[in-house]
């Protein structure tokens, strides 16, 4: 189901259900995650790599999901590959250019974190993560900022249970 939504002298068209609730846990998940790479300083310890690559991984993984689950709900372009999803959110204007530019900087590393696993430089991995640390702290917020400019703010009232959704 559809629904047209005025806004600013313009029609958006959304989904009639942008589940706000998914969305929500993982960007709750993206603040511990961002929190725990803050965390970690000694990269030349196994244990504390091994914690980075995984955080880091899970990161991009939510920052993509997030993604692609606003672009489906807001009926935005199809993206043509992972950092496209960041591009179409700063096109979108869910986050900045330099949030965009930063965000894409993490998800460049997402190749080489999955499938090149046995090379990863962890001192570089810690520098990327650092240098773009604001962006992914900022990503969250920036998120909640557009589904309740998009959507209103979230209601008490609404069922939390899927099954009382009718």
């Amino acid at each position: 189901m559809v629904q047209w939504k005025k806004t600013s002298c313009k029609e958006v068209k959304t989904m009639y259900f942008v589940d706000r609730e998914v969305i929500e846990t993982t960007l709750e998940h993206t603040v511990s995650i961002t929190e725990a790479c803050g965390q970690i300083e000694n990269v030349s310890e196994m244990k504390e790599a091994l914690a980075l690559e995984r955080a880091v991984h899970i990161a991009i993984e939510c920052i993509i999901d997030v993604g692609n689950q606003m672009i489906d709900g807001f009926i935005m372009r199809d993206p043509g590959s992972y950092e496209d999803i960041v591009e179409i959110l700063r096109d979108e204007a869910v986050v900045s250019s330099e949030e965009a530019a930063q965000l894409t900087a993490l998800v460049r590393w997402r190749k080489a974190l999955v499938h090149h696993y046995t090379s990863v430089d962890h001192n570089q991995l810690k520098d990327v993560v650092t240098t773009n640390e604001k962006a992914l702290r900022a990503f969250p917020e920036r998120v909640r900022s557009y589904l309740e400019h998009e959507l209103g703010p979230v209601s008490a009232f609404l069922p939390k249970d899927k099954e009382s959704r009718g």
